[in-house]
């Protein structure tokens, strides 16, 4: 995919997910799908990106670490 396509992609996903807009789970699937596939073409991911990623993790781990 070339790397415009995936930095668009990568913009309209960090805006869904600011507003809220966006299923988080979703969202998290599209991340994911995101940062391999520039992992996969030797393309370094945007640190917003990987920051985000990082958040949802963490967001997660503290959801699953409350319903235990």
């Amino acid at each position: 995919m070339p790397q415009d396509d995936l930095t668009m992609s990568a913009q309209l996903l960090l805006e869904s997910v600011e507003e809220d807009n966006a299923d988080l789970q979703e969202a998290w699937a599209q991340l994911e799908q995101i940062l391999n596939t520039m992992r996969a073409e030797g393309l370094q991911p945007p640190e917003d990106l990987l920051k985000l990623e990082q958040r949802m993790l963490a967001d997660f781990a503290q959801e699953n670490g409350e319903k235990s």
